[in-house]
């Protein structure tokens, strides 16, 4: 992983391309993991594989993002994956209350960004009310069926998520709502 530039390094255009996810990187677990506190209610939890309750992990964590500002995530999540026109709509699974933030990035060939080659990601959170699960789907250089033209993540990899919450959901105990569509 890189070291973030030192500040003498840092130019008013890293600041612009940081805004919108470009000129640094993560690796997927760093990703979920720092999505889940923002949608836990604000607590960064070291994943683990190992069972351990609601209390344990927050021994493990400090707050670090305000209970107001992870409410306020996760309505947006929530709006971005139902609402018309919304960029993670495909993930959106009936009976299930569900956020999502689309990534869609411009890989670099040749020194260039190219328009036909893109890096994509789906951050899903659920049940999004109360989330317990976050899921990242991520498709490297997907193209839409009967095309050269590359696919954003809202066609790629949110249907994806969707898939993987319609099977999972009930596995871990989370009932769907029919009455929330």
């Amino acid at each position: 992983m890189k070291v973030a530039k030192a500040k003498s390094l840092w130019r008013p255009r890293h600041s612009i391309t940081a805004a919108f996810g470009y000129g640094f990187s993560t690796t997927p677990l760093q990703t979920a993991a720092g999505a889940a506190a923002l949608m836990n209610g604000g607590r960064p939890v070291p994943p683990t594989f190992l069972p351990r309750t609601i209390e344990e992990a927050n021994a493990l964590s400090e707050r670090v993002v305000s209970a107001k500002t992870s409410d306020d995530m996760r309505y947006l999540y929530n709006v971005n994956a139902t609402a018309p026109g919304g960029s993670g709509k495909g993930g959106a699974v009936l009976g299930y209350r569900v956020g999502g933030k689309t990534g869609t990035a411009e890989k670099v060939v040749g020194g260039r960004y190219s328009k036909d080659r893109n890096f994509n990601v789906f951050l899903a959170a659920f049940p999004i009310e109360d989330t317990k699960y976050v899921i990242l789907t991520i498709v490297d250089e997907p193209k839409l069926q009967g095309s050269s033209r590359a696919a954003t993540a809202g066609v790629s990899a949110a249907p994806m998520a969707a898939n993987i919450i319609r099977r999972a959901a009930t596995m871990l105990g989370v009932t769907p709502d029919f009455t929330l569509q």
